[in-house]
C-alpha cells in the first residue's frame, strides 16, 4: 500500500508543478525535455495504474512542451518528441504499458491535434496500436482501458484529413463497426458515442464511404443512441460539478463532456450539408430531435465553438441548393476577423472532407427547396414538442426550442455564428404562419442583435426578417423595448436599393406605429417622416403606397402635427390631396385618412383651407365610390367646414359638394351621417 501511495503522490506532485508553471505563462522558465523530465515520464508511463492521474500529467506536460513562446534554439518538434516518449510503450507487449502509451497519445491529441496527427504519419507503431486495441482488446480491465484510450485517439484525430483517409484505407470502418456492436453490449454509452462521432465524420468524407457505413448499420438509430448518451454524460458532469463531488462515480468532467458534444455537433454539421442525408434525417424525427436537443442553452452560452457547430447545423437544415449565401473569402467577415475567429473557421473547414466543404459554385447538393421548407417548418413548429415512439410530434412546447437555442448562439458567438443566425432567421420567417412562433421564442430580440452586422447580406437578412415579423405581428405581442428598438432598423430599410426591402420596411413600420405615441415620436426623431416622404418618389407604386400608409400613422405624432401647424407641410398636403384621388384604393384610403387626421387638428386645418389644391377634394369626393374613401374625404371636408379660418366662399363650395354627393348616393353610412349633421347645422 505504501509504495502505491508514494507513486500516486509523486504523480500528483509533478502534475501540480507543471500546472503551476503553466499558470505563470511568459513569466516562467521555458520547459525543455531534459533527461530528468524524460526519466519522470518514463517512470510514470511504465508503472502507473491510475489512468486519470496519468492523463492529467501527460496533458500538463504536453501543454508546456507545445508552448510557442520560445526562442529559435528552444523550439521543439512535438511530433518527434511524442514519438520518442510514447512509441516504446505503444509497441510494448505489456497491456498496461500499451494502455498508458495510448493514454499519453490521447492527451497529446487533445493538446495538439496537428502534432499528434503528424506523429501518426511518422511511424506505423501508433496507428497499429490504436487499431489493434480497438479490434482485439486484451482481456481484463487493462485491455478495456487500452480500447477506451484507442477510441479516444481516433475520436480526437479524425479532424485531420490525412488521418481520416488512413483510417478508411486500412479497414478502419470495419473495425469501428465491430467495436460499435461490442460497445452496445459491454462498453459505456460514452464510448459508443465517441465511436459514432468517428463514424459520422468518416461518413461525411465522401459518398462511397457514407453509403458503406449506412449499409452496414442502422445509422440513424445508432446516431440517436450516441446523441442521447452524450447528452446524459453532459448532464451527469453538470450534476457532479454542481454538487462539487470529489468522487464523480464515473461521471466525466465537463471538459470531456463538452468535447464529446462538440465532436458530435461537428459531425452532424458536416453531414447536414448534404441533401440526401437531410432526406433520411427528416424521416427519422427522433434523431432530428436528438440533434436539436444535444446541447442545452447553458452549453451554447458557455462554449463558442459548440455554438458555431450548432448554428451550422441549423443553417444547413434550413438551406436548399437554391440558397447561395456564403460570403466570399476575400470579403467581410473573413477580411476583418481576428486571429482566433479566422483560426476557428479555417480549422473547421480544413477538418471537413473535400466533398463537404461549402463551395462557391454550389456543387454540393443541399437538397430541394421543398425539403428545406419542411425542415424549416419542423424547426419552428415542432422542435419544441416531444416526440412519441412512432416519431410523431406530441405535446406542444413553449415556442420553438431551436429558435431559443439559436438566440444563445448569436448572443455569444463569433461574427460567423451571427451571420449564420441571421440567414437562418430569414429562412424561418419566409412563411407567415411561422412568425408568431418565432416571436414567442424570443426571435425578435435575437434579430435586434443582428441588424447591425458588418456583412451586408447577413445584415439585410436580419432586417428583412424583422420587418416580416412586424408586418403581421400585433405590436402588443412584443415587449416595449423590442418595439422601440425595432424602429431604427426598419427605417434603415427605407434607404435600401432593393424595392422589396423598402416595401417590407414601410409595411412593418406602419403596423408598429399604431401601438403608441412613444413609437411614433421615436420614428419622427429618427428621421422617419422624411424617409417616408422619400418613398413617395419611388417608381414602384407599391412602395409609394407603403410610404403613404406609414405617413398616415405618423400623422398622429405631436411632432408631425406641429410641423403642419407651422405651415411647413405644404408639399405633404399637396401629395395627400393628389393621392386621395388615386385609382389604387389602398393608396386613396391611406392618403385621405392622413388628411382626415391632420384636419381634425384645428391649427393644421387652418393650413389646409389655405392650400391651393384644397378644392381638388371636391372632385375626389364626386368620383369616390369606395365607402372608406367617401368616409375619409367627407370627414376632411367636415373638419375644414368647422375650421374658424375657413372662408365663407369655401364653406359654400363644401356644402355644395356634400349635397351633390348625398343626392347621388353615399355608400358609406358614416359619411352619410356626417353630411346630414353638417347640412342640418349649417
Amino acid at each position: 500500500g505504501g509504495e502505491v501511495d508514494v507513486q500516486k503522490a509523486g504523480l500528483m506532485g509533478f502534475t501540480c508543478m507543471c500546472d503551476r508553471r503553466r499558470r505563470l505563462g511568459g513569466k516562467g522558465t521555458v520547459v525543455m525535455p531534459t533527461r530528468v523530465v524524460f526519466k519522470i515520464l518514463e517512470s510514470a508511463l511504465s508503472s502507473s495504474s491510475n489512468g486519470d492521474l496519468l492523463s492529467c500529467l501527460m496533458a500538463a506536460i504536453w501543454v508546456l512542451f507545445a508552448d510557442t513562446d520560445r526562442s529559435e534554439a528552444q523550439k521543439i518538434d512535438i511530433a518527434e518528441l511524442g514519438q520518442r516518449i510514447l512509441e516504446p510503450f505503444l509497441a510494448s507487449n505489456d497491456v498496461g504499458h500499451q494502455a498508458n502509451g495510448l493514454n499519453g497519445m490521447a492527451a497529446l491529441l487533445a493538446c495538439s491535434t496537428k502534432a499528434a496527427a503528424r506523429m501518426l504519419q511518422l511511424s506505423q507503431v501508433p496507428f497499429t496500436a490504436i487499431m489493434q486495441s480497438i479490434q482485439r482488446p486484451a482481456p481484463g480491465p487493462e485491455g478495456k482501458a487500452a480500447q477506451g484510450y484507442a477510441v479516444d485517439c481516433f475520436f480526437l484525430a479524425t479532424g485531420d484529413v490525412a488521418t481520416r483517409q488512413a483510417i478508411i484505407g486500412c479497414g478502419g470502418i470495419e473495425i469501428l463497426i465491430m467495436a460499435l456492436g461490442d460497445g452496445q453490449e459491454g462498453s459505456s454509452g460514452q464510448m459508443h458515442a465517441k465511436l459514432m462521432a468517428v463514424l459520422s465524420i468518416l461518413a461525411a468524407h465522401n459518398k462511397d464511404v457514407r453509403e458503406e457505413i449506412f449499409d452496414r448499420i442502422d445509422f440513424m438509430v445508432q446516431l440517436r443512441f450516441a446523441l442521447d448518451s452524450a447528452r446524459e454524460s453532459a448532464n451527469a458532469a453538470r450534476a457532479a460539478d454542481k454538487e462539487a463531488k470529489k468522487d464523480r462515480k464515473g461521471a466525466p468532467t465537463m471538459l470531456e463532456a463538452r468535447r464529446l458534444l462538440r465532436a458530435l455537433c461537428e459531425s452532424c454539421a458536416c453531414l447536414t450539408i448534404h441533401g440526401e442525408f437531410k432526406e433520411v434525417l427528416f424521416s427519422s424525427k427522433k434523431t432530428l430531435k436528438a440533434i436539436q436537443d444535444l446541447p442545452n442553452a447553458q452549453d451554447l452560452a458557455e462554449d463558442p465553438q459548440l455554438a458555431f457547430f450548432y448554428a451550422s447545423i441549423v443553417y444547413n437544415l434550413c438551406r436548399s441548393t437554391e440558397d447561395k449565401m456564403r460570403p466570399k473569402k476575400d470579403q467581410f467577415p473573413y477580411s476583418e476577423m481576428n486571429d482566433d475567429d479566422l483560426n476557428a473557421i479555417e480549422e473547421f473547414y480544413e477538418k471537413m472532407p473535400q466533398e463537404g466543404r461549402p463551395v462557391k459554385n454550389g456543387e454540393v447538393d443541399a437538397g430541394s427547396k421543398e425539403l428545406a421548407a419542411k425542415l424549416r417548418a419542423w424547426c419552428v413548429l415542432e422542435s419544441g414538442k416531444k416526440v412519441a415512439s412512432n416519431g410523431a410530434a406530441t405535446a406542444p412546447g413553449a415556442g420553438s426550442s431551436l429558435v431559443g437555442h439559436l438566440g444563445k448562439c448569436a448572443a455569444i458567438g463569433s461574427v460567423r455564428v451571427k451571420n449564420l443566425a441571421a440567414f437562418v432567421m430569414k429562412f424561418l420567417c419566409q412563411e407567415k404562419e411561422h412568425r408568431p412562433h418565432i416571436v414567442a421564442s424570443g426571435g425578435v430580440r435575437t434579430l435586434l442583435g443582428l441588424v447591425d452586422l458588418e456583412e451586408e447580406t447577413a445584415r439585410d437578412a436580419a432586417r428583412q426578417a424583422l420587418a416580416q415579423i412586424c408586418i403581421v405581428t400585433n405590436p402588443s405581442m412584443m415587449n416595449y423595448s423590442e418595439q422601440l428598438d425595432s424602429v431604427r432598423p426598419l427605417l434603415q430599410l427605407f434607404e435600401h436599393r432593393h424595392e422589396l426591402l423598402q416595401f417590407e420596411g414601410a409595411m412593418a413600420l406602419t403596423n408598429l406605429l399604431g401601438a403608441n405615441d412613444e413609437l411614433r415620436s421615436r420614428a419622427v426623431q429618427g428621421g422617419g417622416w422624411g424617409s417616408c416622404k422619400d418613398l413617395l418618389f419611388s417608381d414602384n407604386e407599391k412602395v409609394q403606397r407603403a410610404g403613404v400608409e406609414a405617413m398616415c400613422n405618423l400623422c398622429l405624432a405631436p411632432e408631425v402635427l406641429e410641423l403642419f401647424a407651422e405651415g411647413k407641410g405644404e408639399l405633404e398636403i399637396k401629395i395627400f390631396i393628389s393621392f386621395s384621388a388615386s385609382e389604387d384604393v389602398q393608396m386613396a384610403l391611406a392618403s385621405s385618412g392622413a388628411l382626415a387626421m391632420l384636419a381634425s387638428c384645428d391649427p393644421v386645418a387652418e393650413q389646409i383651407v389655405k392650400h391651393e389644391k384644397v378644392e381638388v377634394l371636391f372632385d375626389t369626393l364626386a368620383a369616390a365610390e369606395h365607402p372608406g374613401v367617401q368616409h375619409r374625404v367627407v370627414a376632411v371636408l367636415g373638419h375644414l367646414f368647422a375650421c374658424e379660418e375657413c372662408p365663407e366662399e369655401l364653406k359654400t363650395k363644401i356644402k355644395g359638394a356634400l349635397q351633390a354627393k348625398e343626392k347621388k348616393g353615399l355608400q358609406s353610412p358614416e359619411a352619410a351621417s356626417i353630411v346630414k349633421e353638417l347640412l342640418q347645422s349649417a
